[in-house]
């Protein structure tokens, strides 16, 4: 009896943590209804098209914090932090797009400059990982590109949602993309977007096992796995070793000019997971990422993948073994927020370098999965 009315609040308790979002969406412009409109929580798998009336139903929501996106062609994009947890009929009010990127010479995919574009687009969006070689951008054609040498700078979006197979991890990925930025001289790269995702049907248990194997091995060690476990202060215990890293700039005069080099010094010993959090900051269902300076992040239970450390020696001829999994984070803000499920905010708050800067769209799992 007692096991039965465990299993009976079990049930319960896992169907009252189910919401639901109700809305309809409308053009700012004129109250008309935006027929056939995308609306979904960012970053999880759960998403729906609006009907003719505008009209939509996303059911069975995880309770959390996401970002409701509301994407339609023609229209700017509408992304707006919610609660799943206080449900509420909604409003949606869109603005016509006013930039039709009249400025932007788009080409087509012949075309050897946007083909070169497109090159660096996919290596540093999708990733040169073993999974990115499976991943693949099916409307790629509604890329467009702006290279400006002068700048060296690569800017670039899409006229309509991206549409990625990964059938690396078995996800169909719809990804609003509103900006992409590549600077040829800090080969450093950025970019926003909003993507939803959905689970591919496996041609049989083979496939099916193949891909939950490859989610678990790209969860473990990840970006989200590490907020994760900072958000229940147990990160040493999942395989995490957090150490400060400084930074000296040095200054020495050669042949009458003077150079500036900036150092980097690991501090040897290494912090709990509370060293990065503020305590003020935080509250009952969130936590606070606060911390000066770097932080470098090792993952001690797997190695760098090879492809990552070609990427170091790209023109070595052996390969280091690799080491642990490594990354360098820092904050652009003073205080970043943490839920439960690993999502963080803001997105922009946060800078991944070494391998959670390596690892790109192939690599990344919803908000939604659990190992």
């Amino acid at each position: 009896m007692m096991r039965l009315l465990l299993l009976l609040l079990l049930i319960s308790l896992t169907a009252q943590a189910q919401f639901t979002l109700r809305g309809r969406v409308v053009n700012a412009a004129d109250g008309q209804p935006v027929p056939f409109c995308s609306v979904f929580l960012a970053n999880t798998t759960k998403g729906t098209t609006a009907d003719e009336n505008g009209s939509f139903v996303l059911a069975n929501l995880p309770a959390g914090r996401f970002d409701l996106v509301v994407s339609s062609v023609g229209f700017e994009t509408l992304a707006s932090p919610i609660n799943t947890n206080q449900p509420a009929s909604l409003l949606i009010r869109i603005m016509p797009s006013a930039n039709q990127l009249a400025e932007v010479q788009v080409r087509a995919n012949r075309d050897p400059e946007w083909l070169e574009q497109l090159g660096v687009f996919l290596k540093n969006f999708i990733g040169t990982s073993k999974n990115a070689q499976e991943c693949k951008i099916i409307n790629q054609n509604a890329l467009w590109f702006d290279d400006n040498r002068a700048t060296m700078r690569m800017t670039g979006g899409a006229r309509e949602p991206l549409i990625i197979d990964n059938k690396a991890l078995g996800y169909r990925i719809r990804y609003v993309l509103e900006q992409f930025l590549f600077d040829y001289g800090n080969k450093s790269v950025s970019y926003l977007g909003y993507p939803v995702y959905e689970l591919m049907k496996p041609r049989g248990r083979r496939e099916a096992l193949r891909w939950e194997k490859a989610r678990t091995e790209a969860y473990r060690g990840s970006s989200m796995h590490f907020m994760r476990t900072l958000y229940a202060k147990k990160t040493a215990e999942e395989g995490f070793e957090i150490r400060r890293v400084l930074e000296r700039t040095d200054s020495s005069k050669v042949a009458g000019q003077w150079r500036i080099k900036k150092a980097r010094y690991l501090v040897k010993d290494a912090l709990p997971a509370t060293f990065l959090l503020s305590e003020e900051a935080s509250t009952d269902s969130t936590t606070a990422l606060s911390f000066e300076n770097l932080i470098q992040v090792t993952y001690t239970l797997e190695k760098e993948s090879p492809e990552y450390v070609r990427s170091l020696s790209p023109f070595s001829e052996k390969l280091s073994p690799g080491g642990p999994q490594t990354s360098l984070i820092y904050l652009t803000e003073p205080t970043v927020t943490i839920e439960r499920n690993g999502n963080f905010y803001n997105p922009l708050g946060v800078i991944f370098e070494g391998y959670w800067g390596w690892e790109k769209m192939a690599e990344l799992l919803p908000l939604t999965y659990e190992p």
